[in-house]
């Protein structure tokens, strides 16, 4: 059982639960919080991957992207290169 601890911050923390509840964003922001949240709580990948249904890759991308740029980088949707 592989896991991918995070420790978010208590407002950050209380901003994506909000997100998750309030239910009034795009459907990607509010799967990026639930995935933090499920990092933030220890829950094993093979479990965040199925029920979230995200893949490996997308985990340790949104890790990243929190560890390195704060909660906002981590949320924001991003533009593909053409």
């Amino acid at each position: 059982m592989e896991r991918l601890k995070i420790t978010l911050t208590i407002a950050d923390y209380r901003h994506c639960v909000a997100l998750c509840l309030r239910g009034h964003s795009h459907a990607s922001t509010i799967n990026r919080a639930q995935v933090l949240l499920a990092l933030h709580d220890g829950v094993d990948i093979s479990e965040v991957m199925r029920v979230l249904r995200v893949k490996r890759t997308r985990l340790w991308r949104l890790r990243k992207q929190y560890l390195q740029g704060g909660l906002n980088d981590a949320l924001a949707d991003r533009r593909r290169r053409s």
